[in-house]
């Protein structure tokens, strides 16, 4: 396994022309500079990126070929990592440590690196040499098939003048001669190319679909994009789910799930009664159907960290405790494969598909035709008010369920202010303190739950004959706790911050104002 840092390199790609008229222009740029054919050779490039298109979001293209992984921003061509792994990457965090590593973990997360399309390409190669028949000039010439795996296009060839270490004014003649009949490319225009030739969106099961709202949209017109919007979610992962290749697949799923029916039941009253009462149903039937493998992943996402919670032998002898933990998750990912075959299954995505697609599916309710600024903005005070009364009370109260609920009012906040943050920007930093403390709440209700599990787990293991893991258990749970309590302590510095920012934030929330005073300086 190789690890390296590749400086820029002096090179420039060029257009070709298809057919005679691009033979007859690599015929002229051998025969003037007089350049001497080297060899053939086949080469297979693979481009990877998450199912949801991290890394494209983020100007990026990750790329494997001749046994090399290669990172690049390819609007900016300059340095860029490349290790040598055995095989094409499942995880970021699999790689050794490194460059490439670094870059990539923040980017992707958690989420496992698929073959977005890969390049077949047919490579000639030239020299220029000088009286000491040393390489002073080198050109290659790739013609390129894109394939997505379904379709497979053929790409204009390109010629590629490298430059040769302390030769560079014959580069420059050269990429010259080409510009006067060829078009400079680079290879972020190659990358977009082979995309839209192959018709990819490397965006298209995005958790936050691309919709578009705008204030002058009706709360019925808007509701209905963004109910759309979450269905393509759900629709995009489910592949993903059955495969099982990443467990972020069916969090993005049920993130959609939810998003969809805290829409449907914050503006009930956009759409008629019974059509939007039957949606949020099947919708809460979706979501309860994937509860039991969502918190078994859950759990395993956070073994490493629970082993760190241990010391020495400890940290091994928890190992069983895991074990029956993947094998629950089995079981239950089969339980989910099995109700996603089933008739219910198909007819609530079939209810959510008609409810979008037909705009009479879900009606219009008695605000269904305001503006949804104006209606949204109005539900977002209200909300906020529900999450400072309960901030405000949690200064006095430290059991878990009051955490939770507050947790819950915070999640059904920050669905409601995405719709804002695009429509009022001054809403995006509200919006960003509201995650962080979402964040410490959602860590705390995972710790709630782990330290329960871990019992039922260690119970379980014990009545079946395996108590080899109940010394270590009762350390770990005691760990668990002791890190809940610490997470709990930084909610009300959160709370604060959160708090303030509302303050600070410009109307629409002048409705808050009676609760704003409150809030300390």
């Amino acid at each position: 396994m190789t690890l390296s840092r590749t400086l820029e390199t002096s090179e420039s790609t060029f257009d070709v022309p298809q057919g005679r008229a691009g033979q007859r222009l690599v015929r002229e740029l051998c025969q003037r500079y007089e350049l001497h054919e080297g060899s053939r050779r086949s080469r297979e490039t693979v481009y990877l990126d998450t199912f949801d298109g991290r890394l494209f979001a983020r100007s990026r293209a990750l790329w494997s070929s001749d046994g090399m992984l290669h990172l690049e921003c390819p609007d900016r061509p300059g340095p860029q990592d490349r290790i040598g792994p055995e095989g094409l990457p499942v995880f970021a965090h699999r790689l050794p440590p490194g460059g490439l590593r670094d870059e990539l973990l923040p980017l992707t997360r958690n989420r496992a690196l698929l073959r977005l399309f890969s390049v077949r390409s047919e490579v000639r190669t030239w020299s220029r040499w000088n009286r000491d028949q040393k390489t002073v000039l080198r050109v290659s010439l790739s013609d390129d098939e894109v394939s997505d795996g379904k379709r497979t296009v053929r790409l204009d060839p390109c010629v590629v003048v490298g430059q040769v270490r302390g030769y560079k004014k014959i580069f420059r003649e050269v990429c010259e001669w080409w510009e006067k009949r060829g078009a400079r490319v680079d290879r972020g225009a190659r990358y977009r190319r082979a995309i839209e030739v192959l018709g990819l969106d490397p965006l298209r099961t995005a958790s936050m679909p691309r919709m578009t709202i705008d204030a002058s949209m009706t709360a019925a017109d808007a509701v209905r994009s963004m109910i759309r919007g979450q269905y393509q979610v759900v629709r995009g992962n489910e592949e993903g789910i059955l495969d099982d290749t990443d467990t972020e697949f069916l969090h993005d799923f049920r993130v959609a799930v939810r998003r969809a029916r805290s829409f449907l039941g914050q503006l009930r009253d956009v759409f008629g009664p019974e059509p939007g009462a039957g949606l949020r149903k099947s919708l809460s039937w979706l979501g309860k159907s994937t509860n039991g493998l969502r918190d078994l992943d859950v759990y395993l996402l956070e073994q490493a960290g629970y082993r760190r919670m241990l010391t020495g032998a400890l940290a091994e002898d928890v190992t069983p405790l895991f074990e029956f933990a993947a094998r629950e998750r089995e079981a239950a990912r089969r339980t989910l494969v099995e109700v996603m075959a089933s008739a219910d299954y198909d007819r609530a995505v079939q209810r959510w598909r008609s409810c979008v697609e037909d705009e009479t599916g879900l009606g219009v309710g008695p605000r269904g035709s305001e503006p949804i600024l104006s209606l949204a903005g109005a539900r977002v005070a209200k909300k906020c008010r529900a999450v400072l009364e309960q901030g405000f009370r949690l200064r006095e109260r430290t059991e878990a369920a009051a955490f939770h609920s507050l947790r819950i009012e915070c999640k059904q906040l920050r669905y409601l202010m995405e719709i804002l943050a695009d429509l009022t920007p001054e809403a995006g930093s509200v919006v960003q303190r509201l995650k962080k403390l979402q964040d410490a709440l959602g860590r705390i209700q995972d710790l709630t739950v782990h330290e329960a599990r871990t019992r039922d787990f260690a119970q379980a293991m014990s009545v079946a004959g395996d108590g080899r893991a109940l010394p270590a258990v009762e350390v770990l749970v005691s760990r668990m706790r002791v890190e809940r309590e610490l997470q709990c302590a930084k909610v009300p510095e959160l709370f604060n911050r959160f708090s303030r920012s509302l303050r600070e934030t410009e109307p629409p929330y002048v409705i808050l104002l009676p609760w704003l005073r409150r809030i300390p300086g």
